[in-house]
């Protein structure tokens, strides 16, 4: 049996990340965030900085073939892979929208959204906590192409090849070059961060907001 390359494996994975109809990414878990000890917000937070450091860090290929809305953390995920395929659908909505959850969104997701579509899209995007249905993500850079919802997986496939045509080693010194910068910012500030994290999810106010988010939703299902 003909092995896969590994590029190839990560794109499956990036494929198949829909678990929800309609939705490539809900974003992290609310209810990890809300009713918890400190020590138990610390260890979800590490693992969320080491999801971005190994995807945005990743020497290989990551292609996005984002079928469904992808707010917050799903917005990030999206925004670490190399290129976005997006369904084009404007019932589709994908953005970091953390403030409309009474949140912010830390630095490093700051600086992932400015290294895709710049300083000034950025912080309109963050301060209103903006979703961007498909074809304004497109035009703001958030994804780079828009297929019909049926083609998202083959066109991802498509550019997969594409991108596995240039010199490999060449392609992962350039990405590292890119990136490097905004990953050992992380890498020097990991602790302070998570303190930072820990500090401001347990406030009572904070509490408050994300409980009565979740409310919302309960009363949308």
């Amino acid at each position: 049996m003909k092995m896969l390359c590994p590029c190839f494996l990560f794109l499956l994975f990036i494929l198949f990340f829909q678990a929800v109809s309609k939705i490539f990414s809900a974003g992290l878990d609310i209810t990890e965030m809300s009713g918890k000890s400190n020590e138990h917000y610390a260890a979800f937070w590490r693992a969320v900085q080491e999801m971005w450091l190994k995807l945005y860090g990743s020497n290989m290929v990551t292609i996005a073939a984002i079928n469904g809305s992808s707010p917050a953390g799903g917005c990030l995920m999206a925004l670490c892979c190399d290129y976005r395929i997006m369904a084009d659908n404007p019932k589709f909505a994908i953005g970091l929208n953390e403030t409309q959850l009474g949140i912010v969104a830390p630095f490093w997701f700051k600086d992932t959204m400015i290294n895709t579509i710049g300083n000034r899209a950025t912080e309109l995007s963050l301060q209103l906590g903006q979703m961007y249905p498909a074809p304004e993500a497109l035009k703001f850079g958030l994804v780079d192409k828009l297929v019909p919802e049926d083609k998202v997986q083959s066109a991802a496939a498509a550019a997969m090849s594409q991108w596995l045509s240039v010199p490999d080693h060449a392609r992962q010194l350039t990405k590292s070059m890119m990136r490097k910068p905004a990953i050992d910012r992380l890498v020097k500030q990991r602790e302070a961060d998570i303190n930072n994290f820990v500090s401001f999810i347990s406030k009572d106010s904070i509490q408050k907001s994300l409980q009565i988010y979740m409310d919302r939703l309960k009363q949308k299902k």
